[in-house]
């Protein structure tokens, strides 16, 4: 999410954004289950933005790895 400019943002859409921060955080920590619980808590619309279905991918793919 670098690089965008934003003149005004909603409180529920810096919460959501902070969720994906969150999610990413605990991919790169090995911690899959706290970031799948990050993932649902995050506002449906969100989940058609390209960096939102990359992170549920690897979450897929580490909750997957560790059954």
């Amino acid at each position: 999410m670098r690089g965008i400019i934003i003149k005004s943002i909603s409180p529920e859409d810096m919460q959501n954004m902070r969720r994906l921060q969150a999610v990413e955080g605990y991919v790169d920590l090995g911690l899959f289950q706290e970031a799948e619980k990050e993932l649902r808590e995050l506002d449906p619309a969100w989940y058609a933005l390209r960096q939102t279905q990359e992170l549920q991918l690897r979450v897929l793919a580490g909750l997957s790895h560790c059954a």
